[in-house]
């Protein structure tokens, strides 16, 4: 698996009735994210799933930048490179994204971090959480996507080009590249520890002609030859919930969670494996702690329902409530899991 280098720093309702297509190639992951995205919840309405055909070609001036080196980028844009020069030597994924954003206009400070820094420095300047033409992409330490894996200790950076559909096109730098590189990924789902940012009205400039520079909304989409029919219902409150059903009744619950992405509700996951197995029954014989978010002790999550003891809903209401307040958001939350081994 390669590995992009060197990024441094620098000096809703519990329920929702669904019968769906359930397309062959889908995974269980997959039915949950389509769980996550259900409309018109309070009215039964039904929801629907698409195939689509392969991912759309790049197009458009942007791709004339795409396999230029350091030197070329620089005599592109003499004006940015000493601003830039903060983001080290080298064709660094910080030093492009840096240069590109100066190129479109957009406000960034010589000081963002690295490359697994820029989401939460791009929030600082007011930046909002999302994939739209002119962002950027921020990836923690660690994160796979394409085959490839962002440095595990500095993460890496990438800028946001063109967004057809599902299909997200983006440019990056990095030591290994040398020069500018592209690929693509979801836009409705990002690999674990992916982070999307645009810099909003406020902060942008008109997207290149021909291109959708709109923040595209989360879709179910799964490209596929054939497909069957398999009814993924759950008409619950939750009570005595499965662990799957747990899971599709928290990415119902996160949709009010306006700021977290996708990449939160994969860390949750991530967490709650870790803790109980998403078992609504789960109990530590050491401590005491009990049901999907493991509460010390239990019993502090009477404060989200009575029913605290048997219902996984009313668990991960209490649950998400204690993440956002602590930690701010799932991703944090395990952030501080894996330096302490518990949250």
């Amino acid at each position: 698996m390669r590995r992009i280098h060197h990024c441094l720093k620098p000096a809703v309702a519990l329920s929702c009735m669904l019968s769906v297509l359930l397309l062959s190639a889908c995974t269980p992951a997959g039915v949950l994210a389509f769980l996550g995205g259900c409309k018109d919840s309070d009215s039964g309405s039904s929801s629907s799933v698409s195939a689509t055909g392969p991912a759309s070609a790049a197009s458009g001036e942007w791709t004339g930048l795409i396999g230029q080196n350091m030197s070329q980028i620089s005599a592109k844009w003499p004006q940015y490179t000493s601003y830039c020069s903060t983001y080290s030597a080298g064709f660094q994924c910080t030093w492009w994204a840096c240069m590109r954003q100066k190129s479109m206009g957009h406000e960034i400070t010589q000081y963002m971090g690295n490359g697994n820094m820029w989401g939460a420095s791009a929030q600082a300047l007011g930046w909002q959480q999302g994939a739209a033409v002119g962002g950027i992409i921020s990836f923690a330490a660690g994160a796979v996507f394409n085959g490839a894996i962002a440095d595990p200790t500095y993460g890496h950076v990438a800028v946001i080009e063109q967004i057809d559909g599902d299909t997200l096109h983006l440019t990056e730098g990095g030591t290994n590249f040398g020069k500018v590189h592209t690929t693509t990924l979801s836009v409705s789902h990002p690999p674990a520890g992916v982070s999307y940012w645009h810099p909003g009205a406020g902060g942008s400039t008109p997207p290149a002609p021909g291109s959708d520079g709109g923040v595209q909304p989360a879709m179910w989409e799964c490209a596929v030859s054939g497909s069957t029919t398999a009814d993924v219902s759950y008409d619950g409150d939750g009570t005595h919930a499965s662990p799957d059903q747990a899971k599709a009744i928290a990415r119902e619950m996160m949709k009010s969670y306006k700021e977290w992405n996708d990449g939160d509700y994969d860390d949750l996951i991530w967490i709650w494996n870790h803790e109980s197995g998403w078992r609504w029954n789960a109990e530590n014989p050491s401590s005491g702690a009990y049901g999907i978010p493991q509460s010390l002790p239990g019993s502090k999550m009477a404060s989200a329902g009575p029913d605290w003891h048997e219902n996984a809903g009313t668990q991960i209401k209490w649950g998400l409530n204690y993440i956002q307040s602590r930690y701010g958001s799932p991703s944090k939350a395990k952030a501080f899991w894996l330096s302490h081994n518990w949250y």
